[in-house]
């Protein structure tokens, strides 16, 4: 490892305390998609106390943030840094953004007192509303990453890995309409809109069986009537369908719809369904920016695992295909733990002392592969001739 990266870890090694504290209070203070208020204001605080100017509310989102070096005029190539603060309802941080934002707070403060008057090269963005929001989608459509060359983060898990494939998503609401009526003394004047909510969710349990090993489809009833004696006339669901490549994701939101359809000519009913934008889009790999990172990794002593296959859906899918973007896993649990993502005992995880290293080792790989970037000619080719590359 060269002087210069050196000292970065070293930077980030000072920043131990302060790193802790940041995942310490996002812990302690969840707030869910679009309500980051005091997230954003208190991320916000902490950059401008070590020297970065700070632009809130950047993209017409309220809980963004868009911090550079103060002093520094924005330069090319740029790297974005970008950090996370949502939580999850009722869990809280289950799926760790406590650690991703101080992760990217580690990996920009330390970067910035190593880049000095270059630090124009690099910035902070907030990128709130990560669980089920798509807040990176709106940021990137309002040009908030426009002069911007490449994007990375971190996000916690049960193993380390450089890099791996996500899901496209889509989301959507069914509503069914019915008609109400006594369920006993007139249901022949009633029309069913459970029946045709039951029938849909029957329909897509029969589907699964027919899927290809990428395809997803899960959801619940939101609202399933009023009172057993009344036939009800309105009922909804809110349900996902996910899948490896954008073409998959919307032929089996299609199917769903299909039988969706099916489900109200049987009971006589109507449906409305409503699709909650953005949709989410498979993430564009990059190997040469993935080859970077886990060169940093083992630099690190950070062993890389093997994929196990298992996949989500995340708006740094979408934000990859404006700019190269990288994603890496690190594990604060062990594979054989048993404990899942969004779950009360992984949030619990992110402050014990495997999320405590893990944090650490984020921040510094973030910061490495960024400077790797900033200092590369030939990197910074591969990692655009890979961007450009027909998928």
């Amino acid at each position: 490892m060269n002087e210069a990266k050196e000292k970065i870890c070293k930077e980030v090694d000072s920043l131990t305390d302060d790193l802790y504290a940041i995942s310490d209070w996002l812990m302690e203070n969840p707030e869910t998609a679009y309500q980051e208020f005091k997230a954003c204001e208190y991320l916000s605080n902490v950059l401008e106390k070590q020297g970065f100017s700070v632009e809130r509310g950047v993209g017409d989102v309220k809980t963004s943030f868009l911090a550079r070096p103060k002093g520094c005029q924005p330069a090319r190539p740029a790297v974005a840094i970008l950090a996370e603060y949502d939580a999850l309802p009722q869990i809280g941080h289950g799926c760790g953004h406590n650690l991703i934002a101080a992760a990217s707070m580690g990996a920009a403060i330390s970067l910035k007192r190593i880049l000095g008057d270059a630090g124009g090269s690099m910035a902070v963005v907030g990128t709130p509303a990560e669980e089920g929001g798509g807040g990176k989608v709106f940021l990137a459509e309002a040009g908030v990453f426009k002069d911007m060359d490449v994007a990375m983060m971190f996000h916690p898990s049960n193993s380390n890995m450089p890099a791996k494939d996500n899901l496209g998503r889509t989301k959507f609401k069914i509503e069914f309409f019915g008609k109400s009526a006594h369920a006993s003394g007139s249901a022949d004047k009633g029309r069913n809109a459970l029946d045709a909510l039951v029938l849909t969710y029957t329909g897509i349990n029969s589907l699964r069986q027919h899927l290809l090993p990428d395809g997803r489809l899960h959801g619940i009833i939101t609202h399933g009537g009023d009172a057993p004696n009344i036939i009800p006339h309105y009922t909804s669901g809110l349900f996902y369908v996910r899948a490896g490549s954008i073409a998959y994701r919307d032929e089996l939101f299609d199917r769903v719809q299909k039988i969706a359809e099916g489900a109200a000519m049987a009971t006589g009913t109507e449906v409305k369904i409503e699709i909650n934008l953005p949709k989410l889009d498979p993430i564009k790999r990059n190997p040469a920016l993935e080859g970077a990172m886990e060169a940093n990794m083992v630099r690190l002593g950070i062993p890389i695992d093997e994929d196990d296959g298992r996949r989500g859906s995340s708006d740094i899918g979408n934000l990859s295909h404006y700019l190269p973007a990288i994603h890496p896993y690190l594990g604060i649990v062990d594979p054989d733990s048993g404990i899942p993502g969004h779950s009360v005992a992984f949030c619990e995880a992110t402050t014990s002392p495997k999320g405590r290293e893990v944090l650490l080792n984020a921040s510094k790989m973030l910061a490495l592969t960024a400077y790797d970037y900033l200092n590369s000619a030939e990197l910074r080719e591969k990692v655009s001739a890979d961007f450009n590359r027909s998928e």
